[in-house]
Order: C-alpha cells, then structure tokens, then sequence
C-alpha cells in the first residue's frame, strides 16, 4: 500500500505539472511509470494498462482547477461493461490511488461530482461497484491504512446513496457507516460524557476545564500494546510536556473497556499530570464516539469544539506548534 501511495503522490505532481496539451498529458504518465515499469502491464496473463491522463484545456494554469479537471476526466477511458479491467483488484486499486492522490489539489467543492460520478457508472455492473466500494474502504476507513481519511471517505458513503435504483439491501450499510463518520467531526461540539478519575472524582467531559488552552482526548486500552505505545511516545514528546507545564494544554485519558481490576493496575503507567478516567457513559455500547481502534484522539479547544479527529502524532504536534 505504501508503494502505491509514493506512486500515486507522483502521479498527481506529474499531472499537474504536465503541458496543456495531449502530448503533455502522455509525457506526464511516462514520467510517473517511470524507468522501472513499462507503461503496458502484464496482470494475470492480461495486458494491463493505466487509464490515460485527460488533455487538459489550453491556458489551464491554476493549481485547483487542473486537479479538479483531471478528477472530472480521469475516468472517461474506463468501460466498466470491461470486466478484465473492472473486475480486476490490481487494476481498480492502481487507478484509485492515482484518483485519490489528485484530492489534496483541488478545491472542496470540487471533489463530490467527480466521486459521484464514478459511483455512479460503477453502479452498471455490481461486481465493479462492490469493489470499488471495497478498495474506498480499504484505503480510506480502515484503521492501519496510510492513506485513511474520514472526509474523503464520506463523500464516497454520500456518493454510493445518491446512486439511482441502488437496492435498499446495498443503502444499509453504507447509511450506518455515514452515521457514524459523522459523529464528532471536526467543528462540531464533541459529546459530553462522564467519567470517574484514578483519583476518585466523578467528572464530564465539559466540567473538564483546559483553562485557556486546548484539551487532548485519548481513548485508550491498556491491554492493547499498539495503544501503549502510543501513550508512550506522547507522555515523551518534549512539545506535549512544555504545553502541559505551561497550562496550554490538558491531557485527559479515557478507558472505556469497562475492566476496573484492569484499570487500576495500569492507570499509574500514565504521567502525573495527565486526567486518567474510565468510562460511565457506556461510551462503546452507546456509540457515542467513533473507536475504530485504539487508541483514538481528538484535540478539542476550551469551549469543547473538535479541532482534530484521530490525528496521528506528527499532526497533532504539527498542530500544538502552531
């Protein structure tokens, strides 16, 4: 996945940079293939080849404009009446991270018709559709995924219920999960909760004061050994403990697994000046957030706005550094 992700990066810069005519969009997509693939592929016994890039319009300069015409375009050479190629994992997966790695470019607005679109012309053909629908979520929601995004993600739920005589059976799933990726998205309030500290106090979310700074909020496990390590690295960031010392920022972590025995025994691991609570609230069984997989963060201001949803480290510091 990482491979494809470095090669869809590539491909968007070579795309964006490519001339304004159809000689640059070719030059551009032999730039990306680079040396070390041939342009044509051999898959399964088939040739196989990448969708071609569109020509782009002449006097097209803008940075947005490119992407999002190249997005509008980019799936024009795709007959998905052609099961060798709408059929075949290597083949949609390839050509969707080319796809998605065009996103960062283009402006928000422009992003839903290009992704309704191609839903919509999957739709033809079910097998296609349920594995285009299939590599969105492995690359978009699934936890490990370094290409996970949850806003992209999104449009690809809301694209899948806008498509036409798509069987209630097929709108179940992908409703629930739109409801859930909903919940607690940045800019929105987050959902108070209560919790009971490793001091004894039982407390809310929102009775949770941050001061004047901002507050992290960490579910984790500490049964979960990736969880652990997680709070290691974050209870050793030098940014994280200069914030704390100087009352910009508040740590509080929740356990929500419901084993006290559990939590008592591990809750001392935490740093002195963390808020270490388990769960009241039934936070899992209600559904109240979304934890995919532990641990989950979100960094809230003091009036209890998301700020960020399930940053990885290197963005929530990013963040905090501002």
């Amino acid at each position: 996945m990482d491979i494809r992700r470095m090669k869809g990066w590539l491909f968007a810069a070579a795309a964006l940079c490519c001339a304004c005519s159809p000689k640059g969009g070719a030059t551009a997509q032999n730039e990306v293939q680079g040396t070390e693939q041939a342009e044509e592929r051999q898959v399964e016994g088939m040739e196989m080849m990448e969708l071609p890039l569109p020509a782009l319009p002449e006097g097209m300069t803008d940075t947005h404009e490119r992407a999002a015409y190249i997005m509008e375009h980019f799936w024009d050479g795709m007959d998905f009446a052609d099961t060798l190629r709408s059929h075949n994992q290597m083949f949609m997966e390839g050509n969707f991270v080319n796809f998605l790695s065009l996103f960062p470019h283009a402006l928000e607005e422009a992003l839903p018709h290009p992704v309704d679109d191609l839903l919509a012309r999957a739709a033809t053909d079910m097998t296609a559709f349920h594995l285009l629908t299939g590599i969105a979520e492995k690359y978009l929601a699934e936890p490990n995924s370094p290409m996970r995004n949850e806003t992209y993600y999104i449009l690809f739920l809301e694209g899948t219920l806008k498509v036409a005589d798509l069987p209630e059976a097929e709108r179940i799933r992908p409703a629930m999960q739109l409801k859930t990726a909903k919940k607690n998205r940045p800019g929105t309030k987050a959902t108070d909760f209560t919790y009971t500290t490793r001091e004894g106090k039982r407390q809310t979310l929102y009775g949770t004061s941050s001061g004047e700074g901002v507050l992290l909020l960490v579910f984790y496990d500490p049964e979960c050994s990736h969880c652990n390590e997680i709070l290691r690295q974050l209870s050793a960031s030098l940014l994280l403990q200069e914030l704390l010392d100087e009352g910009e920022l508040t740590v509080l972590a929740v356990y929500t697994e419901g084993k006290r025995d559990v939590w008592k025994e591990r809750y001392g691991e935490l740093p002195d000046k963390w808020i270490v609570g388990i769960d009241e609230s039934s936070i899992v069984d209600k559904e109240l957030y979304d934890l995919p997989a532990m641990p989950i963060m979100y960094l809230l201001d003091k009036g209890k706005t998301v700020l960020l949803k399930d940053p990885d480290q290197n963005m929530l510091e990013g963040y905090l550094a501002q």
